[in-house]
């Protein structure tokens, strides 16, 4: 607990807002002399350099962690799968609420040779995102002690001695706000707003009895995340936690060669970034707010959590509808695609949200008319029905839970690849994607796991069937048809409720259409698209030609049950 810093003399601490402030004086100079950054998302900048990431949870790697990465073997097959970017987790100090501007000493010291593996295989590095709280570090020790320059990092609240009594009693450590203290809390005007009776515990945090420097004594309430991680103030009006935020993200562009960087905080994310650009990097916006909240965020790419809820429930209901109509939301708020980064792990990251639906407005679902709630309620009920109970940590172990046997999982979960690799933007998997693990463990990517449904990486790839290999067909027919920078302009009315169909424009202006049929039965669709008069139908996956007239506008496909197609419409061009 953070007791012992409490007590230490100042001159012992090395807190993120002195490195913060140390390195940014050393570069300032160097900085200015960059060009101002563009106030326009570089998107087509990024997905150039980067569309295709693997993402590591340093967690869930074996011990050393660095060591047991630092392998040429591993980049080797991940460059022959089609990678370009890692996207690293958990690599510094504290992970998301960090504790020190550094790498976390407890995955290895072979970081420089790991780093330079990766960067002699050409792979780019994605830093892991810097949350709205830091953990218990010495800075949040300093703003408790009331020192100058650091109680205006966090939302701290000071409590008059005459109110202590309405606190919770606290010895040591920190005890929960409850929410009806919370109330008298906001009549006396503590705090800014009322709190909810339905939350077992509330936001906020008291402390105990701290001396301060100046040897007063003081009882605070904070507002915290997880059980006593203490959120930053990023609008206070020394901007403490934004030059902590942008320090971290210098110390990971030019110590760690970061290029691309995630950012959570919406009310510091503007700011940096601008710094990111100025820096030569990009930048992408994770968040589980609400449509509003994407469309006016600036960064170059954003993080797409709105079609994983209905991705999970096309998958165990068979029924595509609720992504035909976000994506059909997507084309009417005129949402950019080639901005999104489709992430397949982890899966069950915000997969109860629907947050694209809003509350009260109303939306077309087959043939009724809904409200955002009921819908969610509807589709949340169906989901809580074919679920039984069970909860999966992976796509893998979702696609086992029905009891499927195993090449039928397997292929489910290549389809769930197929979806997102083939549409713009960023296509992201992860460990457990591609080792097909069906718990958050410990592995080694090299060697023979337990937990694994698809054995190791080396064994993968001397397997043409294997999810890995089969992952490596998926992104050299991403690579080749350029889909990364194509544009939706289609969502087509389909006969069968587990058949999705998208269609997108490419650079070049030819049509492909991704069809993806999550049910158990074949489907059979009749399309007509005057675009697609005097063109070839080639399905990027067999590289064959698919039955249709080259002067016919009407196109007759069939989609095998679980399985997908890509097919590009190939312009005849005449002398």
């Amino acid at each position: 607990m953070l007791g012992w810093f409490l007590f230490l003399p100042l001159a012992a601490f090395s807190s993120l807002l002195v490195e913060a402030d140390t390195l940014a004086q050393k570069v300032c100079l160097e900085v200015a002399k960059a060009p101002p950054p563009s106030l326009e998302p570089q998107t087509a900048g990024c997905l150039k350099i980067c569309s295709v990431w693997f993402s590591i949870d340093l967690a869930s790697i074996e011990a050393p962690a660095f060591d047991t990465l630092a392998h040429a073997k591993l980049w080797d097959i991940l460059r022959d799968i089609g990678v370009q970017g890692i996207y690293l987790q958990g690599l510094k100090a504290g992970g998301e609420y960090r504790t020190a501007m550094g790498l976390d000493p407890k995955w290895g010291t072979e970081w420089e040779g790991m780093s330079a593996m990766m960067r002699k295989k050409g792979f780019i590095l994605i830093g892991d995102r810097f949350g709205t709280a830091t953990g218990l570090t010495p800075d949040f020790a300093l703003a408790l002690k009331n020192t100058e320059g650091y109680r205006g990092l966090y939302h701290l609240v000071e409590i008059n001695p005459k109110d202590w009594g309405k606190l919770p009693n606290v010895s040591k450590g920190f005890a929960n706000v409850p929410w009806l203290t919370l109330q008298t809390l906001h009549k006396k005007g503590y705090v800014p707003e009322q709190f909810s009776p339905y939350v077992k515990e509330s936001s906020w945090n008291a402390t105990p009895v701290i001396r301060g420097v100046d040897g007063k004594e003081r009882r605070w309430i904070y507002l915290k995340e997880n059980q006593n991680d203490p959120v930053m103030n990023w609008l206070g009006p020394s901007f403490a936690g934004c030059r902590i935020a942008t320090g971290d993200l210098l110390d990971s562009m030019l110590h760690l060669g970061q290029k691309i960087g995630v950012f959570h905080e919406q009310a510091a994310q503007e700011s940096l970034l601008l710094w990111t650009r100025k820096l030569g990097g990009f930048s992408v916006f994770e968040t589980d707010g609400g449509l509003s909240e994407w469309m006016h965020n600036g960064a170059d790419l954003w993080v797409d959590h709105f079609t994983r809820p209905a991705l999970l429930h096309a998958l165990i209901a068979q029924d595509a509808e609720a992504l035909k109509l976000i994506y059909r939301v997507f084309l009417e708020a005129k949402i950019p695609i080639n901005r999104l980064v489709h992430m397949l792990q982890p899966y069950h990251h915000f997969a109860c949200d629907y947050a694209i639906l809003s509350s009260k407005k109303q939306f077309q679902y087959y043939e009724e008319i809904l409200t955002g709630d009921a819908l969610k309620a509807r589709l949340l009920k169906e989901d809580a029905a074919q679920l039984q109970g069970k909860d999966p940590a992976t796509w893998p172990a979702l696609c086992m839970a029905s009891g499927a046997p195993r090449e039928e999982a397997l292929q489910a979960h290549q389809l769930l690849a197929l979806f997102y690799a083939m549409q713009p933007g960023v296509f992201s998997f992860s460990v457990s994607d591609v080792l097909g693990l069906t718990a958050e463990q410990v592995v080694n990517p090299l060697q023979p796991n337990e937990c694994s449904l698809y054995g190791s990486l080396p064994a993968q790839m001397q397997n043409s069937c294997s999810f890995a290999r089969k992952l490596q067909q998926i992104v050299s027919a991403r690579v080749q048809s350029g889909i990364d920078a194509a544009e939706l302009i289609a969502v087509p009315r389909t006969q069968q409720k587990g058949l999705l169909l998208l269609i997108h424009r490419l650079k070049n202006g030819s049509l492909q259409l991704l069809a993806v049929n999550f049910g158990s039965r074949e489907a059979q669709e009749r399309l007509e698209l005057a675009q697609v008069r005097q063109t070839s139908a080639i399905n990027l996956m067999t590289g064959l030609i698919e039955p249709k007239p080259l002067d016919a506008s009407m196109f007759q496909l069939i989609v095998p049950p679980l399985s997908g197609k890509v097919i590009l419409f190939q312009p005849k061009y005449f002398d």
